[in-house]
């Protein structure tokens, strides 16, 4: 009887061993599979502020692209309301001295 429960102790103690092997590894393993998803988690998030950073400053551009060309558009209209002037002055002036031309001032006529 003496031998049977030593036997029975030692069964109990291996098989309390196996279960201690076994609980250890699965811990392991379940550190492991949350570490992965943990590391997965961390990539998706950059990935995904990334892609907003991107979009972010794609939108920057193109509102500096519009502003740029409405800056050029503007000046485009001023150059040309510029030159409708200069060519009413030059109008002005070519009827001015045509009409100067025309005109016979002498020293004398005061």
């Amino acid at each position: 009887m003496r031998s049977e429960l030593i036997n029975e102790i030692f069964s109990v103690e291996a098989e309390a061993e196996k279960i201690v092997n076994e609980a250890q590894q699965n811990g392991r393993l379940l550190v492991s599979q949350i570490q992965e998803e943990g590391e997965k988690e961390v990539r998706l998030t950059i990935e995904t502020a990334r892609q907003v950073r991107e979009a972010a400053i794609e939108a920057a551009q193109r509102a500096s692209a519009e502003r740029i060309q409405a800056a050029k558009t503007a000046m485009e209209q001023s150059d040309s309301d510029n030159l409708d002037i200069q060519e009413c002055a030059r109008t002005i002036a070519e009827s001015l001295v045509e009409i100067l031309c025309r005109t016979q001032l002498g020293e004398n006529t005061l």
